[in-house]
């Protein structure tokens, strides 16, 4: 059975433990059919304890014209303490869907990003390079990072493919450059972004080396176009990185999203060289994700040690990958009234933090390493503080 075969029954389950792995393990996969995601939109307005965490893990799978349909429709009956989280999902959105439906988008869009809409549509090349161009300079002028002038450079970025209006020549030449500064400008990352996007083979071996770099927002777009690749040559570029203790995070989210027979036993192999107890979780982690009956051995082993990192909810990630695959472990069931207990100590804590403030809270769930990081950056725990 393929990764996908074994994780359908499982999409959508009372379990809320399962469904929240189901989730993680899915959440960077790129091959999720559209019907998938439209099936967990209806089931995050079914069911108000799950909206928090599947708004937040469908965020970059395709929301095609079905899902924009049912957003329409629910987003006004939400608690508008979560409004948020469904309306973020319309940022995804591409612009021809997103122009089709003006009208009952119109109060989540501001004009700039109609214009914005208006121009990638209808626009001619010099006209988009012009704007692409001052959105970079935007980006590189600004004290801080921004979130939302970073998107609209992608959009810009994707338009520019998607009409042939740039090469794969002169991405290589800006990545040429690039490669001699010690820091990739936002140039440089939107070239990252484009050979994704232009899913250009011949520069994998230079996208793996790019993990041991010290940009999270390069290593974000470096690592996605990775995973879009979709094949072992990936997986035996990135192998030496995932035996770094500055590239391994990275690196993990990398080969758990190559779902082949090579990326569970270069995992495999890592686990058992591995000799830190936060990189053996990390790749236990990354192996359970694979829902491969071959990584049972280490998977068991490793739920014998005395200890564990506390980077990893552990208990539910091998507790789901045990439910999901139908295995038998005596266990079993200890695991999840652990896991069980972790989420409700978390739960009772929150409930007492929101008593004290005011103002939405960013993410309901307990913080593993694959939730929003608390700190407000909108990364990854694991990629954030979590470090």
């Amino acid at each position: 059975m393929t990764f996908l075969e074994k994780i359908k029954p499982h999409l959508i389950s009372d379990d809320i433990l399962i469904q929240e792995t189901v989730l993680h393990a899915l959440h960077d996969y790129p091959n999720v059919p559209e019907e998938w995601t439209v099936e967990l939109i209806k089931e995050a307005f079914k069911n108000k304890e799950k909206q928090s965490s599947i708004f937040i893990y469908v965020d970059k799978q395709t929301i095609n014209e079905e899902a924009v349909q049912i957003l329409i429709e629910n987003i006004p009956k939400m608690d508008q303490s979560k409004t948020h989280l469904a309306v973020n999902l319309f940022d995804y959105l591409e612009p021809e869907l997103a122009l089709k439906y003006r009208e009952p988008l119109n109060r989540y869009f501001s004009d700039d990003t109609w214009a914005l809409y208006e121009l990638i549509q209808h626009g001619t090349a010099e006209e988009v390079f012009n704007e692409y161009a001052k959105t970079i300079h935007a980006l590189d002028q600004a004290e801080s990072f921004q979130h939302e002038v970073f998107i609209k450079a992608k959009k810009l970025a994707k338009c520019l493919v998607q009409n042939s209006w740039i090469t794969a020549e002169e991405i290589a030449l800006d990545i040429e450059d690039e490669l001699k500064e010690e820091w990739f400008s936002f140039s440089g990352i939107l070239s990252v972004y484009m050979i994704g996007q232009l899913n250009l083979s011949q520069f994998i071996p230079m996208l793996a080396r790019l993990l041991f770099r010290d940009d999270d927002i390069l290593l974000e777009e470096a690592s996605f176009a990775l995973i879009g690749f979709q094949n072992d040559d990936v997986v035996k570029e990135v192998a030496p990185y995932l035996k770094k203790s500055e590239s391994i995070i990275y690196a993990t989210s990398v080969v758990e999203n190559i779902k082949s027979d090579l990326a569970v036993k270069v995992l495999r192999e890592t686990y058992r060289a591995a000799e830190e107890l936060e990189d053996q979780d990390i790749l236990i982690e990354s192996l359970c994700h694979q829902l491969s009956k071959e990584a049972l051995p280490e998977i068991s082993a490793h739920m014998e040690n005395e200890y564990l990192s506390g980077l990893v909810d552990i208990e539910q990630v091998v507790y789901s990958y045990y439910s999901i695959l139908g295995e038998q472990h005596p266990e079993l069931e200890e695991w999840k009234q652990a896991a069980l207990e972790s989420e409700m100590d978390f739960r009772n804590a929150q409930k007492q933090s929101n008593l004290l403030q005011s103002g939405p809270v960013r993410n309901e769930n307990k913080v593993g390493r694959n939730d929003l990081c608390l700190c407000g950056s909108g990364k990854k725990y694991k990629k954030c503080c979590g470090k």
